[in-house]
């Protein structure tokens, strides 16, 4: 089971340590097969240019054409991964022409055709969580040996009673090998699901029915990895954390009995935390991302962030201000230049950073992020209505077949008529020109975490210490 990498994602972009999404799948199969995982990004690289490509290319072939397996299959996590899958599959079909080539993932769940050529690379093409699928095409091979033709299959979604925790076997010699001295953040997931229809998201791609872990079993996942290895944060990497209060409240309590001497990390909606929540995660180091993605009333009904957008940022005010009150550093996501956006939107949005800006001292970072596009999304299956709605422009609207920058082409989106051209970067001059109010309305805390991850030009700040952030 292999994640091949992706080309041209930038290198200050920090790589995830341990591909854990993945490595859940993994698991889940290693229980009937013996089962083998490998990251080319922490084996081999992840290229930026030509000349690594080639590169890549060469390594790939050298180190498939040492391996000895009857199945290969690929994660093509997202469509920035595409190139490094179909090089990866065209090396491991010419290597070897009689076995089992399967690759699954986001990508292949919102564009399966993208996969189905004359040549049959691939042999199954998996959509939707991949584990039913993966052990049935694998019990048939033995005697069925490869289709015809290349197989699209959905798989039915994973139920909590057939959750399997993380099987960290499969991957020590990654982490000793790469990490010696102890891993900075690793990820698990207690669930699945996410019951919501954000406009830019692959997410809804997948099962919508929030199916979390039992609690029991959650926390046991969190201490065997906690026993297992060193790390500084521990990330749930759900799509969105607690969105059962029951769950979510019985859960915070048990963690904040574990006194963990490590940061824990989620990413929820702030109609999701209460008082008694944030409460809980005072108690411990606790730091929590909030999808607002924009404070523009017009763009968050455009991005489906909430039928009620005013009670959506007043939530939001309300979350932010109770978290910086008991000590949580907290962040808020903002999406710029989603299609529909203009200069109006942009100053409402600007003009409640300020008002949260003029508030003082605050455990809140803003993480800025440009629009991109990905297939599947609510945007991608009507890019026509954007078009006409609001003058949006997709200059490469399949971007991840060119072989080009996909990193750079993903972005290559015109909002609207009003932002193009020498306009359609504004939001960065916005954000920039607040930048020193920024850093000077952060408690020591969270400047300290900003700077290490979201505005590394802060740490030449004389209030940035290095050695205290995360």
């Amino acid at each position: 089971m292999l994640y091949p990498s992706c080309f041209y994602y930038p290198g200050e972009m920090g790589r995830e340590q341990v591909k854990s999404a993945q490595l859940t799948l993994a698991s889940y199969i290693s229980r009937f097969f013996p089962v083998e995982y490998a990251d080319f990004e922490h084996l081999i690289g992840r290229p930026q240019t030509a000349v690594q490509i080639r590169r890549f290319e060469r390594q790939v072939r050298e180190y498939l054409g040492k391996k000895d397996f009857d199945i290969l299959a690929i994660s093509c996590w997202t469509s920035l991964c595409y190139q490094a899958t179909m090089m990866t599959a065209r090396i491991a079909r010419e290597l070897y022409p009689k076995r089992l080539i399967i690759v699954g993932g986001y990508h292949p769940t919102a564009r399966p055709q993208d996969f189905v050529a004359g040549d049959n690379i691939f042999d199954y093409v998996i959509r939707g969580e991949g584990e039913v699928a993966m052990k049935q095409v694998a019990e048939s091979f033995s005697t069925a040996g490869r289709p015809g033709q290349t197989q699209i299959i959905t798989s039915p979604p994973l139920q909590p009673d057939d959750y399997v925790h993380v099987n960290w076997e499969l991957v020590d010699s990654i982490i000793e090998s790469n990490f010696p001295e102890g891993l900075n953040t690793l990820v698990v997931y207690l669930s699945r699901g996410c019951p919501f229809n954000c406009s830019f998201c692959m997410e809804t791609l997948k099962n919508r029915q929030w199916r979390p872990f039992p609690v029991d079993r959650a926390i046991a996942q969190i201490e065997q990895t906690a026993e297992r290895y060193k790390f500084i944060g521990l990330g749930i990497g759900d799509a969105c954390f607690g969105v059962r209060p029951r769950w979510r409240k019985e859960f915070l309590s048990r963690l904040a009995d574990l006194k963990p001497d490590y940061w824990v990390l989620c990413e929820t909606r702030p109609e999701y935390l209460d008082e008694d929540d944030i409460e809980l995660m005072g108690r411990i180091k606790f730091q929590v991302q909030l999808g607002i993605e924009s404070c523009s009333l017009r763009m968050l009904s455009i991005m489906n962030k909430s039928k009620q957008p005013q009670r959506f940022l007043d939530n939001f005010r309300r979350v932010s201000r109770l978290m910086t009150e008991h000590g949580i550093v907290h962040g808020a996501n903002l999406v710029f230049n989603h299609p529909g956006e203009t200069e109006e939107t942009l100053k409402e949005t600007f003009d409640f950073v300020d008002a949260e800006i003029a508030r003082g001292p605050s455990a809140l970072i803003w993480t800025c992020h440009s629009y991109t596009h990905f297939p599947g999304s609510e945007v991608d299956l009507h890019r026509g209505d954007y078009e006409q709605k609001y003058g949006a422009e997709f200059l490469c609207p399949e971007w991840w077949l060119e072989e080009e920058n996909q990193y750079v082409s993903s972005r290559r989106v015109v909002p609207s008529g009003g932002l193009r051209g020498e306009k359609l970067n504004l939001w960065m001059t916005m954000l920039r020109d607040r930048d020193q109010q920024l850093r000077e309305n952060m408690t020591p805390t969270a400047f300290r975490l900003a700077a290490s991850t979201v505005y590394p030009h802060w740490r030449t700040d004389p209030r940035y210490d290095d050695s205290a952030a995360m």
